[in-house]
């Protein structure tokens, strides 16, 4: 998938917050940007502009503003925004996305050990091609409770404000190897970051 392939060379996401943040992220050189707030009008313009340096744009749906949270609003954001794939913890949205033909990225917040359990058993019968798993902090300690082998890639986000945090939630290993894909990170300091 293009996705994975682009985050193998950069595995950092930008967490774009509004169009002041794109001069930033087009600077850096991010392959994937994640706008995670704003407007629809707001996103057509952005959309526009990061498909000039040929990025990977997903929408958060669930806080978008304009926009239906359903399928019609998956459709229109795939057919008239041109957004690549879509963030949502709402699981009949991912199906949505996955008809509509863009990546579909399923946010779980893992608050404890029951929404731990809720959340492999969500993305088992939703079958997102992602998880992002918030806070990513947590990653490096729940890593190995995670059938990684089980479950789509996993990115981190949310709280990532320093080098260290970063490339701890990227260094950490689970059952078998496995590891996270990315992390996604509206810290514009750990956008220029290289491996």
């Amino acid at each position: 998938m293009e996705l994975f392939k682009r985050l193998e060379k950069r595995p950092v996401i930008g967490g774009i917050k509004g169009g002041e943040d794109l001069p930033a992220a087009m600077e850096a050189g991010l392959e994937v940007l994640f706008f995670l707030t704003g407007t629809i009008f707001d996103l057509r313009e952005m959309v526009k502009e990061t498909k000039k340096y040929q990025k990977l744009t997903f929408a958060h749906i669930d806080l978008l503003e304009g926009i239906g949270k359903d399928r019609a609003g998956v459709r229109f954001l795939a057919e008239e925004i041109g957004v690549d794939g879509i963030l949502t913890t709402r699981t009949q949205l991912v199906r949505a996305a996955q008809e509509q033909g863009l990546i579909a990225v399923q946010r779980l917040f893992m608050l404890d050990s029951e929404a731990l359990k809720t959340g492999i058993h969500v993305t088992s019968s939703a079958r997102p091609d992602a998880v992002e798993i918030l806070p990513a902090l947590i990653l490096p300690n729940i890593i190995r409770r995670l059938p990684l082998a089980q479950m789509p890639p996993v990115i981190g986000g949310g709280l990532v404000e320093t080098p260290e945090e970063l490339k701890g939630i990227l260094a950490a290993r689970g059952p078998g190897g496995g590891r996270v894909q990315a992390v996604s990170t509206s810290s514009k300091d750990l956008w220029k970051l290289r491996w």
